[in-house]
């Protein structure tokens, strides 16, 4: 099986686990444990399903995600951050190393500052005040550091050398983006205001960013990109 069908593979089965969380069968909600399991699919698929498509950060990426959403239905919330930060540092590493081998110019670093800047300073003002907790306090200021370092690795990543020309890049940026509102919807209603339907507004750019994140990260042509720039050194 090529790579291109195993990944359109995981894409239809990521895609069904998600619509088996938004039209389930029954009332799981009643059973934490089966309402975790749907929670949770959809990410350990794309972990399990990356295996040889992904790089191996991106596939603990996603395992965390996975672990964090069973955290979260379980009611541990220090556990959901934590997981979750771990995620964001795993999806950080991989952009940087392919930032450091595209070599980004200048005004690429000073635009995507500028544009991560804005969401931060938005959670540091309006949503990290509202924290009563100290402890969380604290940790959710770390965790806003880390979601938007995995914004700015993605679109630093998307504008460098010769990923302005592909299109992955992109999608990848925009799942770093849909990830940051998902989180900030999800931070907004538990700590700010309560928003109507704050489940399927959390869910679905959530759900939509993993899937991204996924496609953007794709290693499908590595190997021939491989033998072409060995022939060129020879």
């Amino acid at each position: 099986m090529s790579k291109k069908v195993r990944a359109t593979v995981v894409v239809a089965v990521f895609l069904l686990a998600a619509m088996w969380f938004f039209f389930p069968v029954g009332r799981p909600d009643e059973e934490s444990l089966l309402f975790a399991m749907r929670l949770a699919l959809p990410a350990f698929i794309l972990a399990l399903g990356g295996i040889g498509l992904i790089s191996w950060r991106m596939m603990i990426g996603f395992l965390c995600c996975a672990i964090g959403d069973v955290m979260g239905v379980s009611g541990i919330f220090e556990g959901q951050m934590t997981a979750f930060a771990l995620a964001h540092i795993y999806f950080i590493f991989y952009f940087i190393r392919s930032i450091r081998r595209s070599k980004p110019k200048p005004a690429v670093f000073v635009v995507t500052t500028l544009f991560c800047l804005v969401p931060l300073v938005f959670a540091v003002v309006s949503v990290i005040p509202a924290v009563q907790e100290v402890p969380i306090r604290v940790g959710c200021s770390v965790y806003a550091l880390l979601l938007t370092g995995t914004l700015w690795t993605a679109i630093v990543r998307a504008f460098s050398g010769r990923n302005i020309k592909r299109v992955l890049p992109y999608i990848a940026a925009l799942g770093a983006l849909l990830f940051l509102v998902s989180d900030f919807i999800l931070s907004w209603n538990k700590f700010v205001e309560h928003i109507p339907d704050a489940s399927l507004c959390i869910m679905v750019p959530y759900y939509a960013a993993l899937l991204l994140l996924f496609i953007g990260t794709l290693r499908l042509h590595r190997h021939a990109y491989r033998s072409r720039r060995s022939q060129r050194t020879r």
